[in-house]
């Protein structure tokens, strides 16, 4: 693909994360376009809405992050797959990607927004932080049959919930950020060391 790729990205965004590991995972290069959360003008200009990640690949114009993906897959077939081809495993990355939207975003959008709050809501908070943990005990299950949700290697399903499951496993470097030190201070993932090694080295692909 000799058509340059542009990624508009909301640097701490755990969807914009998604994209930036699954661009750095598949080793596909790209000119990262920070976007500014306060001004979405040039956003909705490039794609006609307001949400980042979006990838400019030559005409094509991608948003959302699981259709990024896809289109990653589609377009940069060689491996590693994030996808692949048989039917069982598009079937399962798609529970896990539901999982994520039912069980693990909740949480962390619950957190965020009590992060902006003028009074935190205490048991609000408790809830949310409840949530994650559960979420983490099904992916510790996961991962004691396999050092990834779905085998060997990761795909799309670790991709798309490592950045969030990451918000729960934050280090003393996130105080730097007022949001980051909020999630730090009142989301914390707990008696799940396998979940908290595989954040941490699905995060690390975007460091290769």
């Amino acid at each position: 693909m000799s058509r340059p790729v542009k990624l508009y990205d909301l640097a701490p965004s755990p969807n914009n994360i998604k994209v930036r590991l699954a661009l750095a995972y598949k080793k596909i290069p790209y000119e990262r376009i920070p976007v500014n959360h306060l001004d979405r003008s040039e956003l909705v200009r490039v794609s006609g809405q307001p949400l980042a990640p979006v990838l400019v690949h030559g005409d094509s114009v991608v948003f959302d992050s699981y259709a990024i993906l896809r289109y990653l897959d589609a377009n940069w077939p060689a491996p590693p797959r994030l996808f692949g081809t048989e039917r069982d495993t598009l079937r399962r990355i798609e529970e896990w990607e539901l999982f994520n939207r039912a069980e693990v975003s909740i949480p962390v959008v619950t957190v965020f927004r009590e992060s902006s709050a003028a009074a935190p809501d205490r048991d609000r908070i408790k809830k949310a932080n409840d949530q994650m943990n559960r979420a983490a005990s099904r992916i510790e299950e996961a991962l004691a049959r396999s050092p990834c949700l779905m085998g060997e290697t990761a795909n799309a399903a670790d991709l798309t919930l490592a950045p969030m499951v990451h918000l729960g496993a934050l280090s003393e470097a996130a105080d730097a950020d007022p949001i980051g030190a909020f999630f730090r201070r009142h989301m914390k993932i707990e008696n799940a060391p396998k979940t908290l090694d595989w954040v941490r080295r699905v995060m690390a692909l975007e460091r290769r």
